[in-house]
Order: structure tokens, then C-alpha cells, then sequence
């Protein structure tokens, strides 16, 4: 079934003529086990290597110029799977890490709410502006991917594959399609999806995938399990 366009205007010249991939990096164990991870990091489980490998076949096929990657663990160890596959440049950037949990890094996502209930009334009433303890806030994940695409804007490639994070990923959609903060906060993006922006002659077309169905029109909003962090 051929899906409907979703088109937006273009309002960040950085992306203008361009195709963005997002990916989160394969399944891990933490993320099995509900647990947060922040930028903790965890290995990858074995159905997260499938998901790696499933991401740089649909890369290969629908092509791809250069993989920018956060240097954590997770995201590494799903680059090396895709590099079995995948011959194109990577480029390692700290701004691509997960968002900092602070003190609830490492923490059961069931626990964090009982440990620190004032605190993650706090963040949870506004994520963007509100801070975990020792942590970020998703207002800090949108100036560090501003701050990505204004270098990024100087690239030669025009076909960009990003292997990141959860929440690091909605900041990036967030910037190259100019979201507001309850958009950014709808976004669910689970290990095996990838989203695709594709900006050319002033408009940007949002699409994802999950494995290998689609592309499905918009971005991907499936309901919170808990925190989604990782």
C-alpha cells in the first residue's frame, strides 16, 4: 500500500537538499531489562545485532554517503555490525551521545520514580526544560544537535546516516524539522526503526521504517513504555 506524503516546510537551511537518516543503535541488554542507561552503556543483545545488520541493509539499499555515530558503546558496537555491509566513512561525534540520566543512570526505570518521586515529578511534568539529577533536559539535546547541524551544515554528503540514541534522535528531528516541544516528546523510536527526513527545494518530507515495512508517512509516535531512554 503506496502511504500518503507527509511534507512540512523547510525552516533549517542546514538540511536543504539533503536525506536524513536516524538510527538507534541495535536492542541491548539494558534496554531488555528496563533499565536506564544514559550514557552508561550496555552489549547488545542478539536480537539487537539483527537489528544492526537489518539497518545497514535498508542503508545499503536505499543509499547512503556517510554514517556519523555517538561514540558510546551500543552505538559503536552497531556500527562495527553495519560496517560488515556498509563501506562508507563514519565520523564519531561526543554531541550524538544519549541524553545524561545524572544520578539515575544505571537505575530500573521501575525504581527511579519511588527513589526520586519530587524529582521525577519535576522532570516528568516538563522534560524539556527540567533536569534529571547530575543529568540534562531535552532543552540540552536540542543545543547539542543544533550545534551538530551547524557543523554538519559545511558537509560535502548529502545522503546522512546518524546512529544515535533514543532521546538524542528526537532532538535531531526536532531541529531539522523545526518541533515543538510536545512534538519532540511524542516521538517513539524503537531500536529496529529508522526515521528518514528528506529536505529539498525549501520543503522536508518526514518518513520511517520499522525493520524493513515502509516507508510510513510522518514519524513514529507508538505510546511511552516508562522512560524510552537509552
Amino acid at each position: 500500500m503506496k502511504h500518503e506524503r507527509h511534507e512540512r516546510h523547510e525552516r533549517h537551511g542546514s538540511s536543504l537538499g539533503r536525506t536524513w537518516y536516524l538510527l538507534r543503535h541495535g536492542e541491548t541488554e539494558w534496554n531488555r531489562a528496563s533499565r536506564l542507561q544514559g550514557q552508561l552503556d550496555s552489549a547488545l543483545t542478539d536480537a539487537g545485532r539483527d537489528q544492526a545488520r537489518a539497518s545497514a541493509a535498508l542503508l545499503s539499499r536505499l543509499g547512503v554517503d556517510v554514517l556519523y555515530a555517538s561514540p558510546l558503546g551500543r552505538a559503536q558496537e552497531t556500527v562495527a555490525l553495519m560496517r560488515e555491509q556498509l563501506t562508507q566513512p563514519v565520523i564519531v561525534d561526543d554531541r550524538l551521545k544519549e541524553w545524561s540520566g545524572g544520578d539515575w543512570s544505571g537505575e530500573l526505570h521501575a525504581d527511579i520514580r519511588v527513589k526520586w518521586p519530587a524529582e521525577w515529578a519535576a522532570w516528568d511534568a516538563d522534560r524539556y526544560a527540567n533536569r534529571s539529577p547530575g543529568g540534562e533536559s531535552f532543552g540540552d539535546l536540542v543545543n547539542r544537535a543544533t550545534s551538530f547541524f551547524a557543523d554538519v551544515a559545511r558537509s560535502p554528503f548529502t545522503r546522512i546516516a546518524i546512529v544515535g540514541h533514543g532521546f538524542m534522535n528526537r532532538a535531531l528531528a526536532t531541529v531539522l524539522l523545526s518541533l515543538n516541544p510536545a512534538e519532540m516528546l511524542a516521538i517513539r523510536q524503537g531500536n529496529d526503526t529508522m526515521i528518514r527526513v528528506t529536505a529539498e527545494s525549501g520543503r522536508r518530507r518526514v518518513e520511517y521504517f520499522i525493520g524493513d515495512d515502509g516507508p510510513r508517512p510522518g514519524l513514529p509516535t507508538e505510546a511511552p513504555r516508562v522512560i524510552e531512554a537509552g
